[in-house]
C-alpha cells in the first residue's frame, strides 16, 4: 500500500511539473503581424520588455533578434548592420494604456522616429491580460500615417505576449 501511495505522489508530481513547464512556454515573449511601410511588409517576429520602471514598461517588437543590452534602446549602428525595425511603446500598468514616455518607431537608413503622442490617437492598445508574470494585447495603428517625410507611410496591426518579472 505504502509503495502504490509513493508512485502515486511522484505521478502527480510529475503531472505539476508539466503542467508548470506548459503554462511557461505558453507565457513565452512572441509577436505576430505585420508592420506596412510604403509597399513593403515586414514581419515582426521577436518581443522584449524593459521593466526598469515598474509602472510603465516598455515593450519592444521586432523583425530581427536583440541582444539584452539593446532593450529598449536600439543602438542606431545595430539597426543599421542588422537591417532592424521594431516597434516600441510603453505601457501604464494601472491603466493598461499608452503612455507617451516612450513610443518609437525604429528603421535601417532612419534609427528611431517618434510614433507622436497618445492624445494624437494614431495608435491604439489593447490589453487582454496584464498581470505579474504576463503583458498580452495588440497594438495597431488607427490608420495609415505618413507623419515625417524621410520614411514612406506607415501603418501596423500586432499582437503580442511578453513575460513579465523576470530580470535581464
Amino acid at each position: 500500500m505504502q509503495q502504490w501511495s509513493a508512485l502515486t505522489i511522484r505521478v502527480m508530481c510529475f503531472g505539476a511539473i508539466l503542467l508548470y513547464a506548459a503554462c511557461a512556454v505558453a507565457a513565452e515573449n512572441k509577436v505576430s503581424g505585420t508592420l506596412n511601410l510604403g509597399k513593403e511588409k515586414i514581419v515582426l517576429k521577436y518581443a522584449y520588455v524593459d521593466e526598469a520602471q515598474a509602472d510603465e514598461p516598455i515593450v519592444v517588437l521586432s523583425d530581427q533578434p536583440l541582444p539584452a543590452s539593446a532593450i529598449p534602446f536600439i543602438p542606431e549602428k545595430l539597426i543599421n548592420e542588422n537591417k532592424v525595425t521594431a516597434i516600441v511603446f510603453s505601457v501604464s500598468r494601472k491603466d493598461k494604456t499608452l503612455t507617451n514616455s516612450f513610443a518609437m518607431l525604429y528603421l535601417p537608413g532612419h534609427g528611431g522616429v517618434g510614433l507622436g503622442r497618445v492624445e494624437d490617437g494614431n495608435e491604439k492598445l489593447t490589453i487582454k491580460q496584464l498581470d505579474a508574470s504576463v503583458m498580452e494585447g495588440n497594438i495597431a495603428t488607427t490608420k495609415v500615417n505618413d507623419i515625417v517625410a524621410s520614411i514612406p507611410p506607415y501603418s501596423f496591426d500586432l499582437t503580442f505576449t511578453v513575460e513579465l518579472g523576470r530580470k535581464k
